[in-house]
């Protein structure tokens, strides 16, 4: 028996497809190496298998106590998004901290330089 896809399964293959695009366009400009570029490939072939087959998660939904599988992919995806924005957070930190520190130094090298340049 052949069912038909749901719109929100076409939405999110055309999505997946969409993003492993991006992820071959960002690997072929070198800003993703052999490795990331081949989890985001994974990743995104998983959200594909799991659009075509939504009820593998059907064992786990009754296990957790879920009602459908679009709520514990909605769990996960902001469990994610969470995690993103914290990494997020502490790489600006980062970044703050290396150029605070570059333009202290080269405010120091050329308070130096005037110092030297008046002697």
């Amino acid at each position: 028996m052949v069912e038909a896809f749901l719109g929100i399964q076409v939405v999110a293959i055309s999505f997946a497809l969409f993003m492993l695009y991006i992820a071959f366009l960002q690997f072929k400009r070198g800003n993703l190496n052999i490795k990331e570029f081949s989890f985001w490939v994974i990743v995104w072939l998983l959200f594909i298998f799991f659009a075509l087959v939504p009820g593998v998660f059907t064992p786990l939904l009754a296990k957790i106590f879920v009602a459908r599988a679009m709520d514990i992919i909605m769990i996960g995806a902001f469990m994610i998004l969470a995690y993103l924005g914290f990494q997020n957070h502490i790489g600006v930190k980062g970044l703050q901290k290396q150029i605070q520190d570059l333009v202290r130094e080269k405010a120091i090298k050329k308070t130096k330089k005037s110092e030297s340049k008046k002697k």
